[in-house]
């Protein structure tokens, strides 16, 4: 990583000494970077790492450069872009090199270090999360482009998804669970290929790729461990004294699409697309584990020897298809479909062996086929009315169904069966009683039928509406209004959901901004959920509720202090912040300063201060407080 910053700073250092009036290159570039320094974070440290992540040190916090020669037979354009390097937990890199009807190369990397330890999730009376993760995550695709733009375009694209990390997960048995060390490894490869067809009035994409993933995790603990159980069970203790227990999945895909966008007429615009796969996977799984574990009726063993093997192939096609007709110039009729179908068939063969203490080991063999059935379908037809230039009005429908088979769980021996249906009015209308002021309001609602989830929209009734008023030349205004009720009344469920939230935002920009801006964004929310579940432990009905009235806040101002024509600092305060209510009380703020300061031409320092903090009235373990404070430059040429 310190290489790869070094290269770009002093790739963009050659850039600006290439910079020749002379020259029928045109180069240009900035570079933003500084350092940042913390004074150490006060509370709890994974809660920090959970929710900001930001390291000291020296960083790139961005980069751009570009490059144009017209006249040259290779290399006619080059963009180089990079954001947020030196131990950043999000950074990026995209490089695109081209050459006009020549070729396009665009290669994209991202890095990802993702890290939850939230105390209180899963587990709060332990002080850990017992499933918790710090993984690095990588992303890189190239993409090369042949004739870019002409009548025939072959392209080829490269994609890699690579993770590897650590965490904590639980080993799961009757009447208790283990958190126990977790290493895990993963990473998907892409490869796809196709031509372009770009004609006057249609275009065509045919695409054939496919892909490999491999998914690793190996669970082991050398320590005596009690679990979560904190009581006994027919007066013995359940624990945990060693456990090696691993899971490798490997698969494959191979897949064929086509996309067909069309305007046989200036009124009538029509597109399509088709995707057939063949996913298939194989699963190994194995554990050994010695203690004390709890079978049922008063029975107890102490190891557990287990291996597993499964396989399946999951054929899936996808369709969508839609179609725009201007009958009048006034009207226009939308219609959409798309389809879905996954077929999954699977096997699996266990083999398990119980060590019992006061007698004889337990063999037990299991082989159970399976299939996963899923098809989904939706169709819309939407008629947009210019009533008049400044008034617009829209209707539709939309449809929704489809069916599901699932194989037997772990509480329902028998397969399961699912349908979806739901018929949506839309609505909407749109004002623009002139260029300065617009409003529209969105509605959909659904009288509720079948859905797949206890929590899936069903009975339900939504609003948007947004505003915008340029007061001024100045001055922008701006406020939107969400509302939706959802429900679904079927017995044992009786789920309750609703959502209001209300905004409103201000720009100013006195002689644009010359002197001073103000930016500023209200937020104000509440959700109500209720819904009966099953206790897991005892799996008798309960009522889950959960409230949530929150405030969400973020201000800046900016001053330009004009001393001189070519020494004007600028300083800008501000800052956002969320305070909420209810479950889960939480505020969580974060102010900000900043003071830029001109140096040269194209060339400015600056000093950045930026204040966390989180409170939580339940969770107290999880707050946390840091101080940072960025010393950086930039250089634009």
């Amino acid at each position: 990583m310190r290489a790869i910053l070094a290269v770009l700073i002093l790739c963009a250092g050659l850039a600006a000494q290439e910079i020749s009036p002379v020259s029928e290159k045109k180069i240009t570039f900035s570079v933003d970077n500084g350092h940042r320094f913390l004074t150490g974070v006060s509370g709890d440290f994974s809660s920090y790492r959970s929710v900001v992540n930001l390291g000291e040190g020296p960083k790139l916090f961005g980069l751009d450069a570009s490059m144009e020669d017209p006249g040259s037979n290779w290399l006619q354009r080059l963009n180089v872009s990079a954001t947020s390097w030196g131990g950043e937990p999000y950074n990026t890199l995209r490089v695109t090199a081209e050459k006009n009807q020549a070729y396009r190369l665009t290669a994209d990397y991202r890095n990802v270090a993702y890290f939850n330890f939230l105390p209180s999730f899963a587990n709060p009376g332990f002080g850990f999360n017992q499933r918790s993760y710090d993984i690095q995550r990588r992303y890189a695709n190239v993409e090369l482009e042949l004739m870019p733009g002409r009548k025939l375009s072959p392209y080829l694209i490269y994609g890699r998804d690579s993770g590897n990390g650590s965490g904590i997960t639980p080993f799961v048995t009757n009447g208790n669970e283990f958190p126990v060390a977790a290493l895990v490894r993963d990473a998907t490869n892409h490869h796809r290929g196709g031509v372009r067809l770009n004609l006057p009035r249609i275009h065509i994409t045919l695409e054939q790729g496919g892909s490999t993933f491999k998914d690793d995790q190996r669970n082991t603990t050398r320590e005596r461990n009690l679990g979560n159980r904190q009581t006994p069970i027919f007066g013995q203790r359940l624990l945990l004294n060693d456990l090696e227990q691993a899971y490798g999945v490997r698969g494959r895909n191979v897949y064929s699409k086509a996309v067909l966008t069309a305007a046989p007429m200036e009124r009538l615009h029509f597109y399509g697309q088709f995707l057939y796969s063949r996913p298939a996977s194989k699963v190994s799984y194995s554990e050994n584990a010695l203690g004390l574990f709890f079978l049922g009726a008063s029975r107890f063993f102490s190891g557990l020897d287990g291996l597993l093997s499964a396989e399946a192939k999951q054929p899936r096609s996808a369709a969508s298809a839609g179609v725009e007709f201007r009958p009048h110039r006034k009207v226009r009729i939308l219609e959409a479909w798309s389809t879905d179908r996954l077929h999954n068939a699977g096997s699996a063969l266990l083999a398990e062996r119980l060590l019992f203490a006061t007698g004889p080991a337990e063999l037990r063999q299991l082989f159970e086929p399976s299939r996963l059935v899923v098809n989904y379908n939706r169709q819309q037809a939407d008629v947009i009315f210019d009533l008049t230039a400044k008034l617009t009005l829209r209707g539709g429908h939309r449809f929704i169904w489809g069916d599901a088979a699932v194989p037997p769980s772990f509480l329902a021996t028998q397969p399961g069966s699912g349908e979806i249906r739901r018929h949506v009015g839309v609505a909407g209308v749109s004002y623009r009683p002139s260029s300065k002021l617009s409003a529209n309001v969105d509605y959909e609602g659904s009288p509720g039928d079948k859905a797949y989830f206890r929590t899936s929209l069903q009975n339900y009734h939504q609003v948007r509406a947004r505003l915008r008023w340029q007061a001024m030349a100045s001055l922008h205004l701006g406020a939107t209004f969400l509302f939706l009720d959802n429900s679904n009344p079927g017995q044992g469920i009786d789920y309750e959901f609703r959502n209001r939230s209300a905004g409103a935002t201000v720009e100013w920009r006195p002689k644009d901004g010359k002197v001073f801006s103000v930016l500023g964004d209200y937020t104000r929310s509440t959700w109500r959920s209720d819904i009966n579940f099953l206790t897991p432990q005892t799996l008798q009905p309960t009522l889950s509720f959960y409230r949530d009235n929150g405030h969400t806040a973020t201000a800046l101002v900016q001053l330009q202090i004009p001393v001189s024509a070519q020494f004007q600092p600028r300083m800008e305060t501000g800052g956002s912040l969320f305070v909420s209510s209810g479950s889960r009380p939480t505020d969580y703020w974060q102010p900000v300063g900043r003071v830029v300061l001109p140096v040269g031409k194209g060339v400015s320092a600056y000093g950045e201060w930026r204040w966390y903090g989180m409170n939580q009235a339940f969770f107290t373990v999880e707050g946390f407080h840091n101080h940072q404070f960025v010393i950086g430059s930039r250089i634009t040429r």
